[in-house]
């Protein structure tokens, strides 16, 4: 295999490692706070609170994973361009 394919072979793969590294911390941010607003209504405060902190924590873990979206995208976007720019450096 030649060198150029090989380096393309491994940029899809760390992107496609990266989007699925996104997805499941959406996935596990949300379902950690609905686990915990769940957890605080039923043993915290005996069910007085149901389903109230629940639904705030499930807002809360889905602003987190938002926040991580939002976090991983900035960073797989100066990889790029420090790719791109690498590409253009060995193309003068």
């Amino acid at each position: 295999m030649d060198p150029e394919t090989k380096q393309h072979l491994h940029h899809l793969l760390r992107q496609l490692s990266r989007v699925s590294y996104m997805a499941s911390a959406m996935v596990f941010s949300t379902f950690a706070g609905v686990w915990f607003g769940y957890w605080l209504d039923k043993d915290v405060f005996h069910g007085k609170t149901h389903p109230w902190m629940t639904i705030i924590f499930f807002l809360f873990g889905l602003a987190g994973g938002i926040r991580n979206l939002y976090v991983l995208g900035g960073r797989m976007r100066r990889d790029e361009e420090r790719r791109s720019q690498e590409k253009q450096k060995k193309s003068e």
